[in-house]
């Protein structure tokens, strides 16, 4: 099946005869697109999940986002990019306890909302819903818990959060940036930029605060507490926020002065209590281009960081672990995977994919070479 195959029905007529419109081949030209989401990677028990732009990146229509899942016990990635709906503006990937993978499609062109895809069987099928606005351009923009409640964090700016318990066409605001300000106030809340559900059921928000690293807790619809955590001074914003086996991991960008570092931190997500990874300096010049979790035990993390085509990744293993620094990453990386003792890398060339794996803090290996159908002009 094409990326521009017919979704099954959908509620909305009107949004399926969007789609077929599309896939019709209809002369749509983009609008100034959103920045997209950076590269993200989330391995569950269950199974990993990578996503990352490929094309023409000097051409907005021809350049698309693409999800490839590698199954628990696998060794091989597979492409997996939900059929049906153009993915120039970039996607949201989201697991659930039980395996089950939920996609957000980030606006492009004339869509002004946000598609969605849901597969229980590792994307070998697909059934669509939608979000009423449009989804944030974060990795963490959604989530799943234990009983397949979804979390949504809809645009612009991380304003509002949504939640349905199973239909995705059928959401209700939980909470908004307005109302979690009077939750945190030395926070000085600038947005939500994460959402996950802790071990309990309940949802978290991870928040970009003027002042040190926000992280809320809902016990109901309009009952937010702040949980922490506290890993220092300086603007801050959480990057990442993840259910694990053990509770809650995630990363934040904590910028001082001219200084960016990245933290890691883990918790039970329902308390105060949180331990924080030694802080990782961005060095002058370079920046975060993609980011992992789940790795090691499953509380591991990484990051892929990068200056022109020079690349290096740093990972860290869990609650009171350092950063490690692995050997130089293949130039033009562009996203990054942590898979029990193996770390893999992502280089792509328009429409071929180069996948490079460390194991055990090695050097890299390429594991496989694949190329992509990306479906160039068909979004213009």
């Amino acid at each position: 099946m094409t990326r521009w195959a017919a979704l099954p029905a959908i509620a909305a007529a009107a949004v399926l005869g969007l789609f077929l419109t599309w896939g019709a081949g209809a002369a749509v030209r983009p609008e100034r697109p959103p920045a997209a989401p950076i590269s993200a990677s989330t391995t569950t028990p269950t199974g990993s999940s990578v996503l990352f732009a490929m094309g023409h990146f000097d051409s907005a229509e021809n350049t698309f986002w693409e999800l490839f899942l590698r199954p628990a016990g696998s060794s091989s990635w597979v492409l997996q990019t939900p059929p049906g709906v153009a993915s120039n503006g970039g996607l949201v990937v989201a697991a659930s306890p039980s395996g089950q993978w939920t996609v957000g499609f980030l606006v492009s062109a004339l869509l002004k909302f946000s598609p969605l895809a849901q597969s229980a069987d590792e994307g070998a099928h697909w059934s669509p819903g939608e979000l009423p606005f449009p989804l944030t351009s974060a990795p963490d923009a959604l989530a799943v818990g234990s009983t397949d409640d979804v979390l949504a964090l809809v645009s612009p700016g991380g304003r509002r959060v949504l939640q349905t318990s199973g239909d995705l066409g059928a959401w209700r605001t939980v909470t908004t940036t307005g109302a979690l300000a009077a939750a945190a106030p030395t926070c000085g809340v600038q947005g939500v930029t994460a959402v996950a559900y802790n071990p309990a059921g309940q949802p978290l928000v991870g928040l970009r605060c003027a002042h040190g690293v926000g992280i809320l807790s809902g016990s109901g619809a309009s009952t937010w507490h702040d949980i922490g955590p506290s890993l220092g001074s300086g603007a801050a914003s959480v990057t990442r926020l993840v259910s694990t086996p053990d509770g809650v991991a995630g990363l934040a960008q904590v910028q001082s002065g001219t200084r960016a570092k990245v933290v890691g931190f883990w918790g039970n997500g329902s308390t105060a209590g949180w331990a924080g990874s030694a802080s990782l300096t961005v060095p002058a010049g370079w920046s975060v281009k993609a980011t992992a979790t789940g790795g090691g035990s499953g509380q591991g993390l990484a990051v892929l960081l990068g200056s022109g085509e020079q690349r290096r990744v740093e990972v860290v293993a869990g609650p009171g672990a350092s950063w490690v620094a692995l050997p130089p990453a293949p130039r033009g990386a562009s996203a990054v995977s942590d898979i029990g003792t193996e770390v893999d890398t992502f280089v792509v060339a328009g429409s071929h994919l180069a996948v490079w794996a460390s194991r055990g803090g090695s050097g890299w290996t390429r594991s496989a070479s694949i190329t992509v159908p990306v479906p160039y002009g068909s979004s213009s």
